[in-house]
C-alpha cells in the first residue's frame, strides 16, 4: 500500500532527525516536538496497516532467520506491557534483538509485498 511506504519514510525520517537533534543535546522543546511527530506518524502507519493483507513484521523477521519465535514472543510481551505507543520494530531495536538495518530490510520488504 502506497499509504502504508509513506507513512513508514516519513515516520523513519522524523525518527533519524530525533535520534540526531538527541545526540546533539538539543533543548526539550526540540524533544517534545519530535515526540509528537513520531506518535502522530505511528498512527499514520497503524491506520495504513488496517486491513494489510501482507505478512506481519515479526513473521517476516523470523522467515528471515533474523528473529526466533521466543525472542518475537518477548518483544511482543514487551509491546503488550508498554501499552499502543510503541511499534514493534522499535521494541525490537531497542531490546537490541535486531539491528536497525535489518529492520529497514524487513520493513522495505514487508511494504513490497503490501
Amino acid at each position: 500500500m502506497l499509504a502504508e511506504k509513506t507513512a513508514v519514510l516519513e515516520f523513519e525520517q522524523v525518527r533519524q532527525e530525533y535520534a540526531v537533534q538527541d545526540a546533539r543535546g538539543i533543548p526539550m522543546s526540540v524533544h517534545d516536538r519530535y515526540r509528537k511527530a513520531l506518535t502522530e506518524m505511528r498512527f499514520k502507519i497503524r491506520e495504513a496497516r488496517n486491513g494489510a493483507k501482507g505478512k506481519r513484521l515479526g513473521e517476516l523477521l523470523v522467515e528471515q532467520g533474523a528473529l526466533d519465535q521466543e525472542k518475537l514472543q518477548q518483544a511482543l510481551d514487551e509491546q503488550q506491557q508498554r501499552g499502543k505507543g510503541e511499534l514493534l520494530g522499535e521494541i525490537l531495536t531497542m531490546l537490541g534483538l535486531i539491528k536497525e538495518e535489518t529492520l529497514h530490510s524487513a520493513l522495505s520488504l514487508q511494504a513490497k509485498e503490501n
